[in-house]
């Protein structure tokens, strides 16, 4: 099925959210044995206080001896599952960033209209760092989608990329913040005026918290039999439970996004006074 998780980023907290839904599933490993406190000791040992008594053999997963029991009766492997639990926004914040101003006059005789073109180019950045609470062999990648809002509710840029367990990484994109058409101001022979481009640089931070557990059945053997039988299922969870081993592994990724949103430009006259004011749609570069 896969883990996917999806932020969108904005300076207006009620624009913003974060998911994470999904899950992904494979046989336990050696190395989660470890992760889980379940070395063959162990395990025979919580069979024995869920069960009554501690078998000869137990096993999490495929091949057994006696034409693999897993195979041979049906029984389900067990498995660890892992999954996103909790998806949680813990801050945002942005302040205004100037980018770039530009100053154009009109040396002319006559009354004439200008093309205030300014722009800036820009970066949006993922990063994100991990916590893990044992090691776990997860191979499948995550998948992660940023929206991130460049003008409020009415324009956006996405950044989406596959990520690996436990590994932290930057991921970034570069954005052309301003116009190079379409904001024309008049101007009277002699005037000048100032073109300010600029945009609300925010920061987001996302924490995600993810939950592995073990599903499935025990395989044990008992000989001489017990019970009347050689061969019994035991679910997992339950034989955990009654040794006191926790079916439960936690860990979390934090999100940290840096973004640019809201980019406008403003014409502003010699005495400081705002002509005009434009909002701007982003241009990927």
């Amino acid at each position: 099925m896969g883990i996917v998780i999806n932020i969108t980023a904005a300076t207006d907290a009620n624009a913003s959210k974060a998911t994470a839904t999904g899950s992904i599933q494979h046989i336990i490993t050696d190395t989660e044995r470890s992760t889980f406190k379940l070395s063959d000791s162990s395990l025979k040992n919580a069979v024995g206080k869920y069960f009554g008594k501690n078998p000869n053999d137990a096993y999490l997963h495929s091949p057994t001896p006696w034409n693999d029991l897993y195979r041979t009766y049906g029984w389900s492997q067990v498995s660890t599952v892992l999954v996103p639990i909790r998806a949680e926004i813990l801050g945002i914040s942005s302040k205004p960033d100037i980018l770039a101003t530009k100053t154009f006059t009109n040396n002319s005789s006559v009354k004439g209209s200008f093309n205030a073109s300014i722009s800036e180019q820009v970066s949006n950045t993922v990063s994100s760092s991990w916590s893990t609470g044992g090691t776990l062999s997860i191979s499948e990648a995550i998948e992660v989608g940023v929206s991130i809002e460049v003008v409020s509710a009415k324009s956006t840029t996405t950044l989406s990329y596959s990520q690996s367990w436990s590994i932290g990484e930057t991921k970034s994109e570069t954005t052309t913040v301003g116009s190079s058409s379409g904001v024309s101001v008049d101007l009277d022979p002699g005037q000048s005026v100032e073109a300010k481009l600029s945009a609300s640089k925010g920061a987001m931070q996302v924490k995600v918290t993810y939950r592995a557990y073990l599903t499935g059945s025990v395989a044990v053997n008992y000989n001489p039999t017990f019970k009347g039988h050689h061969f019994f299922a035991l679910p997992v969870a339950s034989v955990m439970s009654a040794a006191g081993i926790k079916n439960s592994v936690e860990s979390t990724e934090i999100f940290d996004i840096g973004f640019y949103s809201d980019g406008k430009i403003e014409i502003i006259d010699a005495k400081g006074k705002m002509l005009q004011n434009f909002a701007l749609a982003d241009q990927r570069a």
